[in-house]
């Protein structure tokens, strides 16, 4: 059942560390890029910003972005050929045409989910839009920390997403006022980029193909 929250007194903090195992059993010198924690369970309003995701060099970036459900991203092209931005995600499919260089096509988010975005000329494009249900996240640094502030206390679900990481979900309780403290081992995972064009065919076998 998801709740909504109402007030916050005396929020606790959850802090961690995240370990990824390497194949052999060992441990992986370094976490995955885009590692993101966070909690479900509960609803927060949406964040006032409209993040921007960039078009640039024929690469999304950041390809990872994660907003709070009812936010909208703005979709830039900074380079100076045509894209098409789209998703075929059940979270969220949408489909913003061909905005020509320096044009930017704002899309809402209303429903928590992982949305897959690509573009329909340039196969190599791809990035994904996570879509939370409130602001209980923090990406994990470079050393392998994270800190989310502002956590009503209580009982929540705990979850870890990254492209290279197995998805991971734990329970976490947090004390009113109190900080978490958590140490999280992560299984790796081989991304593959492979993917479909907004009809559901493959790049390679259309006429003109060009990569």
């Amino acid at each position: 059942m998801v709740l909504l929250v109402a007030a916050a007194a005396a929020a606790g903090e959850i802090r961690g560390t995240v370990t990824v195992s390497a194949p052999d059993g060992g441990v992986q010198a370094a976490t995955p890029q885009s590692v993101v924690v966070y909690l479900t369970g509960f609803r927060q309003p949406p964040l006032p910003d409209s993040p921007v995701v960039s078009q640039k060099d024929k690469t999304f970036i950041p390809d990872l972005q994660v907003i709070v459900a009812g936010q909208s991203v703005q979709f830039t092209n900074d380079d100076p050929v045509v894209h098409n931005v789209f998703s075929t995600s059940t979270a969220r499919p949408f489909d913003l045409g061909q905005p020509g260089p320096q044009e930017t096509r704002t899309v809402g988010f209303p429903t928590p989910g992982l949305v897959d975005v690509f573009c329909n000329i340039h196969e190599q494009m791809n990035a994904n839009v996570l879509v939370l249900p409130n602001r209980a996240f923090a990406r994990v640094n470079p050393d392998g920390t994270f800190v989310i502030h502002d956590v009503p206390p209580g009982k929540h679900p705990l979850h870890a997403w990254g492209r290279q990481i197995e998805p991971f979900q734990t329970e976490v309780v947090v004390a009113e006022g109190q900080p978490a403290e958590l140490n999280l081992i992560l299984r790796p995972r081989l991304f593959n980029p492979s993917h479909l064009d907004k009809f559901g065919r493959s790049y390679k076998k259309r006429p003109g193909y060009t990569p």
